[in-house]
């Protein structure tokens, strides 16, 4: 292909006709008259979503559903790699254009009428470790200062009692029960409901010699008074502390790189790999409805295609023994 052929192409694929720059200037003033601030967001989303458009020569005045649900896959995709949350803010900012064109009556049909995004917990969770991995990052974790202790007591937390970092910052010393095996958390997703959680022995380990030998150096006197058992840093610092000790630990040992959320899900599924009951895992994780909780099992199902795929004699090629 000539060097001016495979520019025309690139151009026909990426550049907007002057008709769509000029409708998607009329859409940023009309932002800019109801005061939105984030005008520019709405422009790199609707101006992204005309170039697909524009790279499959589909005119944006004549969509139909299906093109947005094509879309939509593209951007969770492996390539385009986009979260979940990521595409519905893109898809309620496009869906905001057309409703424009419908005032506008550019359009008389908008495409986007039925949409209502991506529900939670509809899509297989990408941040799991698996069983072995995660014995891999708990078992060699390093710890070498008073803050990785507390930090090693964070994660047993996390993944022993299934719970969130929000959680675990919160927890009092009061809150913890050693005798019984339980741990109190404040749920604030729930209306500030107190939840009880079982501790894992290996957690009530790690806590204990936290307490010992590092809590008196990390938590100020005041809020060691107080009765906190981490420092009051709050959720967000204790995330981005966590976040960068595990991205550090798991690429020391070659693992994919993980986020503090990692460890509710894999808790999870692993218990039900291992056949604990749905309901008993909805129970741990705190749902209200069970779809919440089911999410995890259509990791396990994966996992068992899998094993038939690989040892059911109908895929071995037929039932004759040896």
């Amino acid at each position: 292909m000539s060097s001016q052929k495979r520019r025309d192409k690139e151009g026909k694929n990426n550049i907007l006709s002057v008709r769509e720059k000029d409708i998607l200037k009329a859409f940023v003033k009309h932002l800019h008259l109801k005061n939105i601030t984030s005008y520019d967001r709405y422009y790199k989303y609707v101006k992204s979503f005309l170039e697909y458009l524009t790279s499959l020569e589909i005119d944006y005045t004549t969509i139909k559903p299906h093109v947005i649900d094509d879309y939509r896959a593209f951007l969770l995709s492996q390539n385009a790699g986009c979260a979940r949350g990521t595409v519905n803010n893109r898809l309620t900012r496009i869906k905001s254009f057309y409703q424009f064109l419908i005032k506008k009556q550019i359009i008389f049909y908008n495409p986007f009428a039925q949409y209502k995004g991506l529900r939670r917990g509809t899509i297989i969770p990408k941040n799991i470790l698996s069983i072995e991995d995660m014995g891999k990052l708990l078992d060699n974790f390093s710890v070498r200062t008073d803050l990785d202790v507390m930090m090693y007591s964070m994660v047993e937390l996390l993944y022993g009692s299934s719970l969130r970092i929000s959680e675990v910052s919160n927890i009092k010393m009061d809150d913890i029960d050693f005798k019984a095996g339980y741990v109190y958390v404040t749920n604030f997703k729930n209306n500030e409901e107190r939840l009880r959680f079982p501790l894992s022995e290996v957690s009530i380990k790690a806590v204990k010699k936290y307490i010992t030998y590092s809590r008196d150096k990390i938590v100020p006197e005041k809020e060691r008074e107080e009765g906190r058992l981490y420092p009051l840093q709050g959720e967000t610092s204790h995330r981005c502390l966590l976040n960068r000790k595990l991205k550090n630990e798991c690429k020391r040992l070659g693992l994919k790189e993980i986020s503090t959320h990692c460890f509710r899900h894999s808790s999870a599924t692993h218990m039900l790999k291992k056949g604990a009951g749905i309901r008993a895992v909805q129970a741990l994780l705190g749902h209200k409805q069970l779809s919440s909780t089911e999410i995890y099992t259509r990791v396990a199902k994966e996992d068992l295609k899998n094993v038939v795929r690989i040892f059911h004699p109908r895929e071995q090629g037929g039932m004759t023994d040896d």
